[in-house]
């Protein structure tokens, strides 16, 4: 039909076994009506087309002895089998089909896996583990869920992420996830003693690997700065403190919440905006000192810090302070114009 958009494979699948289902319909109902024009009760001729359609040999109802009976039970012997292979083949085909594209789904996602690079382990996927998943993909920067659970896999996976199942303090799941190319990896799992393991064993693996950790009990936070994380997440100080800072401050924290964008567009009302320069590997301001930066805006920036590939700050950097690889320049910059 004109216009019609093409059937899928599914569907394509669908009308076979219909069809199939429909011509074996059509064999028992005229084979059986034509036994019962010659002279056969119903329910004999219905019985005789079953155990001859399917090949099962109780023998003959009632004697099958004219030519006409004879070509009947020919006919039926030929067009019953013709049908139910029909319909057995579409069954296989839906079978075959879909091992091949979960076994191709499989390859293309580990294939991804291999794939990446400077991403972001995220290991755990509960609550905080989504929060972060959703904020990296508006961000558009890589990253890997990495869980053991299986119904976390499945929601992980059912929303697109790329998803790996695994111990995450295991090396060879690490290795699997690629912690020696990733750029960050957050163990953010609610168990502190977990979180120890994953950052000890992800350190070992990448000396270079920025850890952030979550901890429940402020007395683990320094058995993770000994294990090797570069920032420690406390969920409940933090969410306590910004409770009392709602008491205490309602207004300015009002005014914190607001969505960066608005935050953004006051910044530019009176000439400003807020600006992050990440010095990628081989940029030219690389060994240099911080002024030649600053020289480059011609007077027209303050910087407010400097984040180091470390994990590390500078608030309020010197002029004379060295520009490394990786480092991030947070400055307000006065526009012109």
């Amino acid at each position: 039909m004109p216009g019609s958009a093409p059937k899928t494979a599914g569907q394509q699948i669908a009308v076979q076994i219909l069809i199939g289902a429909g011509i074996f319909a059509a064999v028992v109902l005229v084979c059986t009506f034509a036994y019962c024009l010659q002279g056969w009760g119903f329910s004999d001729a219905l019985y005789m087309v079953v155990i001859t359609v399917f090949g099962v040999g109780y023998g003959e109802i009632q004697p099958v002895n004219t030519t006409l009976l004879r070509i009947t039970t020919m006919l039926t012997i030929l067009a019953g089998p013709f049908a139910t292979v029909y319909i057995v083949g579409a069954l296989i085909k839906i079978i075959t089909e879909k091992g091949i594209q979960t076994a191709m789904a499989e390859n293309r996602k580990l294939k991804s896996i291999d794939e990446i690079k400077r991403h972001t382990i995220i290991c755990g996927f509960g609550r905080i583990g989504q929060i972060i998943a959703v904020e990296l993909k508006k961000a558009g920067q890589p990253f890997l869920i990495l869980d053991k659970d299986p119904d976390r896999i499945a929601l992980s996976e059912s929303l697109g992420y790329l998803t790996l199942e695994g111990d995450a303090g295991d090396e060879d799941v690490l290795g699997r996830a690629h912690v020696e190319s990733a750029r960050n990896l957050a163990a953010v799992l609610p168990n502190d003693m977990v979180n120890v393991f994953i950052t000890l064993t992800a350190r070992n693996l990448n000396a270079s690997l920025r850890i952030i950790a979550r901890a429940e009990n402020p007395t683990t936070e320094k058995k993770l700065r000994q294990a090797g994380a570069n920032d420690i997440i406390l969920p409940a100080l933090a969410g306590g403190l910004q409770i009392a800072h709602r008491i205490t401050r309602p207004s300015l924290m009002g005014v914190l919440d607001a969505d960066s964008t608005v935050i953004r567009n006051d910044l530019q009302e009176i000439g400003v905006d807020l600006e992050e320069t990440v010095l990628k590997t081989g940029h030219s301001l690389i060994g240099k000192p911080l002024s030649n930066f600053t020289d480059g805006l011609n007077g027209r920036c303050i910087v407010l810090a400097i984040r180091h590939a470390d994990g590390t700050s500078s608030q309020h950097p010197a002029t004379h302070t060295v520009l490394l690889a990786e480092d991030s320049i947070v400055s307000l910059v006065r526009k012109t114009g």
